[in-house]
C-alpha cells in the first residue's frame, strides 16, 4: 500500500500557524457570494489565512479503519477515501512566506520548500499566459498520485474518479477562500510539463490536474461580466422553443400531451 501522505524529508520545512482564521461567514453568504475572480489587488495575504485555507481543504479531518489499514478523510468527498491529490503552493504575495514553490504536508501542517523564487510573470506563463494568474497572491496545484487510487480500483475508470475528486476539492477551495474574504479562481489551462517541473513531479505517475488561485479582490474589477440585459436574453436560445422563448407555447411552459401539470 502506498503511503497516505506525500512528504519531502530533505526539504526545508516551515510549520504553519495552528491558529485558525475566522471561518464563521454565514453559509448562504458564502454560497451565493462565490464567484470566479480575474482581478486581484496587489496586497499580501496573511500566512494565517493561507494556513487556514490549506488545512480546511487539504488537511485530515479524521482517520478511519478501511479493513486493510487506516485511511483519512477531508472536508471533500474522495473515491474510496484514497486522497490521491496533493497540494503544491506557488507563493507570490503571502506575508511571512518567501516567493517560491512549496508542498503542503497535511500530516504535519507545514510547507516544504521545493524551489526558491516565483514571479508574477512565471505564474502567468505557467497558466497558459493568462494575466490574472500573475496577479493572484498564490497558486495551488492539485497533483495526483495515481497509485493511491489504482491500488484499489484496477480499471481505467479510476482516472475519471480522480478528475471528479479534483473538482470536489476545487469547489471546497473556492467556498473556503470566499469565507476567508479572498477571491478564488481556477483553471484547467496550464503548461503541464512546466507546472510539473515547478512542483518536482515526474509527470507520469504524479501529474498536475488542476490549478487553483486566490488573492484579495480588486476594488474596481475590469474582468467581471456585465449582467445579461433583456436584449441579450431575447437573442439567446434558453430552451428548445427557440431564442428567448419562454412564453405559453414554450415546450417547458406547457405540459406534454396526456399529462397533467404538476403543482
Amino acid at each position: 500500500m502506498p503511503a497516505l501522505f506525500t512528504s519531502y524529508p530533505d526539504a526545508p520545512r516551515l510549520p504553519l500557524p495552528r491558529q485558525r482564521a475566522d471561518l464563521r461567514t454565514p453559509y448562504e453568504q458564502v454560497l451565493y457570494g462565490r464567484r470566479t475572480h480575474r482581478d486581484f489587488a496587489r496586497s499580501p495575504v496573511p500566512l494565517t489565512t493561507l494556513a487556514t485555507l490549506l488545512a480546511t481543504v487539504f488537511g485530515p479531518v479524521d482517520f478511519i479503519d478501511s479493513g486493510h489499514g487506516a485511511l483519512y478523510r477531508r472536508t471533500s468527498p474522495s473515491g474510496g477515501a484514497r486522497q490521491e491529490l496533493d497540494a503544491y503552493v506557488g507563493a507570490l504575495d503571502v506575508t511571512g512566506l518567501a516567493p517560491g514553490w512549496y508542498h503542503y504536508n497535511g500530516l504535519q501542517h507545514s510547507l516544504e520548500l521545493l524551489a526558491e523564487g516565483f514571479t508574477p510573470a512565471q505564474a502567468t506563463h505557467l497558466c497558459a499566459d493568462q494575466p490574472w494568474a500573475g496577479e493572484a497572491a498564490f497558486l495551488v496545484v492539485l497533483a495526483a498520485r495515481l497509485e493511491r487510487l489504482s491500488v484499489k480500483y484496477h480499471t481505467p475508470r479510476c482516472y475519471r474518479v480522480c478528475l471528479l475528486n479534483a473538482g470536489h476539492l476545487g469547489q471546497t477551495f473556492a467556498l473556503t477562500a470566499t469565507a476567508l474574504g479572498l477571491g478564488p479562481a481556477q483553471t484547467g489551462a496550464f503548461n503541464d510539463a512546466q507546472v510539473a517541473a515547478s512542483c518536482a513531479l515526474d509527470d507520469t505517475c504524479h501529474i498536475p490536474l488542476y490549478v487553483l488561485a486566490a488573492g484579495h479582490t480588486h476594488p474596481e474589477p475590469t474582468q467581471s461580466p456585465e449582467p445579461a440585459t433583456l436584449t441579450v436574453l431575447r437573442s439567446t436560445p434558453l430552451n428548445e422553443g427557440g431564442p428567448g422563448d419562454q412564453g405559453p407555447h414554450s415546450p417547458i411552459a406547457r405540459p406534454a400531451p396526456g399529462r397533467r401539470p404538476r403543482h
